[in-house]
């Protein structure tokens, strides 16, 4: 089918070149003959037979150019050598010179392209004009170059046969083993896709990690709940895992993602997750260790289960205990009291002595289950969250800290200036969450081979973070909207994947810090953005404690 649309196309298939290629090669090697025979001995073209045959060569390539392409794929095509092998025997007829040595031309086309009976023909066929030409012309061919003629074309002609039969076998070969590879590649498309498919309609997060901690396979589940780029997985996770909701961050090498790729053993490990739009999830993790492949290392897959609701499922279960317990606590305080008075009578009958001391230790047991309940672990956090004096240095290097791989990922230049302590009363993981936003948002920003420049520092009377990259920038008519939700602006979204939520969610944090977040940005040649927060003085820590 391929070779018909070739040809009907107009483009030529093997056959056709490999026809015109060896026709083209015998005219080129007479016209070199012709020059040579203009420049040392003219008067051979006196010769007929010399003429004769060399036109015979050039109408032949002539017609083999213009035939039909579909008379060259027929076996007519054999006429061709057979017509050039007569044509130099024409040439060499009765003449010194040794234009026989063009015979190993069509000896080679018919070897190749034919039978081995073709190439019996065109021997016998070269022979017969040998022996002619020794018989009638006055070159008098001796029998032993006559000999030596025919064997060297025969032993040509049959190595070249051979060798075209081998090549031939090796291609069908190849051939197949490629159609097997095909196929094989096809079904393990097939499958992955189906995998793919089947991974992304879990609602269970899954990740597989290398021993390296990149991750190399992500589902959607896992790229939404962790804010991840979907087209980049290797890019940090804009949601950040931490030990309790409220608490403390994670080090990065204590995250799941490490932690899996040390080849860790995870059962239902539980951490807290600060979404991108500032929720938290709780959720359960769970590893299984993938077997060696070949030269691949084992890899580790990561199963993330969203459990929120179940734990504030169960939250809510005790908090409902809690109640319960305090409720009753009140009436089995009264009824043991009045039992106790009972006992105190001397009067009572043994029986209802008996009856009477049944309930007080009753009474006593459900008090007591009903404290163990009432002080059980697991109780709501405060809605409000207590500051602390903390370093604002220490926020930024975990920042870069967090981000070092994906800028150097993307070859940027990530420097930090920050040398002398930064004092500041607030809520750690509020003003992380703000760093680390504002980091990310200059390295995903930035194009390969840019670079990140953050000082921190002390300005009168505030800390300031200043983050300045060069990257895409922001046009001026934008600058009113940034922190606005959801706005983002053309060259953003078809930069990198995003929300719109950071910059407002980071301004409404750093105001409640009485602090202050801005943005000088040029359209085309970077950003800078400044977070003020007040430098934390003696009298200023004590109000924040008081």
């Amino acid at each position: 089918m391929t070779v018909k649309q070739s040809g009907a196309l107009g483009v030529p298939d093997s056959r056709t070149r490999s026809i015109w290629l060896t026709q083209l090669s015998l005219a080129v090697s007479v016209v070199v003959l012709i020059v040579a025979i203009l420049v040392i001995d003219p008067v051979l073209f006196a010769r007929p037979t010399v003429a004769t045959g060399i036109l015979i060569i050039v109408i032949a390539t002539i017609s083999s150019l213009a035939a039909p392409r579909r008379w060259l794929r027929s076996k007519a095509v054999i006429a061709i050598p057979f017509v050039d092998a007569v044509a130099i025997g024409l040439m060499s007829y009765d003449s010194d010179l040794r234009f026989g040595a063009f015979w190993i031309f069509p000896v080679m086309w018919v070897a190749m392209r034919f039978s081995p009976i073709a190439l019996a023909g065109m021997l016998a066929l070269i022979a017969a004009m040998l022996l002619a030409s020794a018989l009638t012309s006055g070159t008098g061919e001796s029998p032993l170059r006559i000999v030596l003629t025919l064997l060297s074309l025969g032993f040509l002609g049959i190595t070249a046969h051979i060798t075209m039969r081998a090549a031939k076998a090796y291609r069908t070969l190849m051939r197949r083993q490629a159609r097997r590879l095909q196929a094989t590649l096809d079904r393990s498309s097939r499958q992955e896709r189906r995998v793919s498919d089947l991974l992304n309609g879990l609602d269970t997060a899954v990740a597989r990690v290398t021993p390296s901690g990149r991750i190399v396979t992500t589902n959607d589940a896992y790229v939404r709940l962790y804010g991840l780029d979907p087209h980049d997985a290797a890019q940090p996770a804009r949601s950040i895992e931490y030990d309790a909701e409220g608490g403390i961050p994670l080090p990065v090498d204590q995250r799941p993602v490490a932690r899996a790729a040390r080849g860790e053993t995870l059962d239902d490990l539980r951490v807290w997750l600060y979404t991108v739009d500032g929720s938290w999830r709780a959720l359960s993790i769970t590893t299984k260790r993938e077997g060696d492949q070949g030269d691949e290392a084992s890899r580790t897959l990561l199963f993330v289960h969203d459990v929120t609701e179940v734990v504030l499922a169960e939250r809510e279960r005790r908090r409902l205990a809690a109640i319960a317990s305090h409720e009753l606590k009140h009436p089995l305080t009264a009824v043991l009291g009045y039992a106790e008075l009972a006992l105190e009578a001397d009067d009572l009958p043994p029986r209802t002595r008996d009856q009477l001391e049944s309930i007080h230790r009753a009474s006593e047991r459900m008090l007591e289950m009903t404290t163990t309940l009432l002080t059980e672990p697991g109780q709501r956090r405060p809605a409000s969250r207590p500051r602390h004096r903390l370093d604002l240095r220490d926020i930024v290097r975990e920042s870069v800290e967090s981000f070092a791989a994906a800028a150097a990922a993307k070859d940027i230049a990530f420097a930090v200036e920050a040398d002398e302590p930064l004092p500041i009363v607030g809520d750690a993981f509020r003003l992380r969450q703000v760093v680390d936003n504002l980091v990310s948002n200059a390295v995903k920003y930035t194009p390969r081979g840019g670079h990140v420049w953050m000082s921190a520092g002390r300005e009168d009377a505030d800390a300031v973070v200043a983050i300045t990259d060069t990257g895409i920038g922001i046009g001026a008519e934008h600058l009113a909207d940034i922190f606005t939700p959801y706005f983002r602006t053309d060259e953003a979204v078809t930069s990198a994947p995003g929300t719109g939520l950071g910059l407002g969610i980071s301004r409404e944090i750093v105001l409640e810090h009485d602090g202050g977040l801005t943005v000088d940005s040029e359209r085309g040649a970077g950003t800078t953005v400044t977070l003020r927060l007040p430098y934390a003085a003696a009298s200023t820590e004590r109000q924040a404690m008081a």
